[in-house]
């Protein structure tokens, strides 16, 4: 057993959530904090009543005041971490068995708030987005190097969810051997990873399933993948028998990606770049009059908090309403948003107000999620934030 650390303690009913399962402790839901609690250091959280709930990480400076660890009366050490890690490689190695590019560590999902890692072959990008995961990185990088092995690790610390933590926005190579650029390959294809300089990690993994759907609807049709990145949606198009595919992005470093990735799987011939912002060349080409039969809408998240629901509500309506009248008779929209703001129920009551300003009835061929890489936990709904809806027009 464990030091104990100094007390946290709920307000009476704030204990409900974290005893189902879910760690976040808001700093509303706090009654009292002992002396020598230090933000980053850990507390021992406990109800009204005394009785222990688990071992937290401390920021008072956040809205999220304390992230559960353990529910248990542990060291919160390299070990500790090791355990961690080893879990979830078995789960990994269950799930993608051969897997070279795949998400090892996901936060919450794999009790440990505050850090993403993914692997590219035998290099890490590893996000650290809180206070309290950044005062223990040293416990991290040594877990991380006895359970992983790589030659090398990007720390990926640059997301915009630090600065809600207080933390600095960074990246750079962590430890060891890391080219700027890496080849990978996913799903059949091989394709090229930004480490250094990308966007998150590298590239999305959490689509990985999802695109398998493009493939299989893309023979013969003209298809447009809006928001395309790197391009890994026009790949599984154009492998899936597309006659042409229009990728559309306002990056022109990812659409180089995307040509260069082509090129190297062989579709070069049957995918177009478009440089351009997908809200307003959608609206060009719908009062244009063009035509496809598959569309692919995956953009960035488009609600950034809670307060800012409606407006990206009214976004996603927008965008999907323009694409689905881009398509042509008995087309298929693949559409999705990864806001956990954006819940399933009212990401279905967007598209329902998009269809019908578009004019159009659709039929639910396909709604799924994230890639099993990335875990659900039953009592955290943040964790599932992505959806993919696959809608046929009828």
């Amino acid at each position: 057993m464990s030091d104990d650390a100094p007390r946290l303690t709920l307000r009476k009913n704030q204990d409900r959530r974290v005893r189902g399962g879910h760690p976040w402790i808001f700093s509303n839901e706090i009654a009292d904090l002992e002396d020598g609690a230090e933000d980053g250091g850990l507390v021992d959280v406990t109800d009204v009543r005394g009785a222990y709930l688990g071992r937290a990480y401390l920021n008072r400076h956040s809205l999220i005041a304390a992230r559960v660890l353990t529910r248990r009366r542990e060291t919160i050490d390299a070990a500790f971490f090791v355990r961690r890690f080893e879990r979830a490689k078995r789960l990994r190695e269950g799930l993608l068995p051969g897997a070279r590019a795949l998400r090892l560590v996901f936060g919450e999902s794999d009790q440990v708030p505050g850090l993403v890692v993914d692997a590219y072959g035998d290099v890490l990008v590893a996000q650290i987005l809180t206070l309290g995961i950044e005062r223990r990185e040293e416990m991290v990088r040594e877990a991380l190097e006895r359970v992983f092995a790589p030659r090398g690790c990007v720390r990926a610390a640059d997301t915009p969810l630090r600065a809600l933590e207080g933390l600095p926005l960074e990246r750079g190579v962590w430890w060891g051997d890391v080219p700027d650029h890496a080849g990978v390959e996913i799903e059949g294809f091989r394709v090229e990873v930004d480490l250094v300089s990308g966007q998150k990690t590298g590239l999305f993994l959490d689509q990985r399933v999802n695109r398998r759907q493009a493939e299989t609807r893309a023979a013969g049709r003209r298809v447009l993948d809006a928001f395309c990145y790197q391009g890994e949606w026009s790949l599984h198009a154009a492998r899936g028998g597309a006659r042409e595919v229009v990728a559309l992005d306002r990056s022109g470093p990812a659409l180089e990606a995307l040509r260069r990735n082509a090129e190297r799987n062989g579709v070069a011939d049957r995918i177009r770049t478009v440089a351009g912002d997908a809200f307003e060349v959608l609206r060009e080409w719908e009062r244009a009059g063009e035509r496809f039969g598959l569309v692919v809408l995956d953009p960035p998240a488009l609600v950034k908090s809670r307060r800012h629901l409606a407006a990206g509500a009214r976004a996603y309506r927008e965008l999907n309403r323009a694409a689905m009248r881009l398509l042509d008779e008995e087309g298929t929209l693949i559409t999705c948003s990864c806001s956990h703001h954006l819940d399933d129920p009212l990401f279905q009551q967007v598209l329902i107000e998009a269809a019908r300003a578009a004019h159009r009835p659709f039929r639910i061929a396909e709604w799924s999620g994230a890639a099993p890489d990335h875990p659900r936990l039953l009592a955290v709904p943040e964790t599932h934030y992505l959806k993919c809806a696959v809608l046929q027009a009828i």
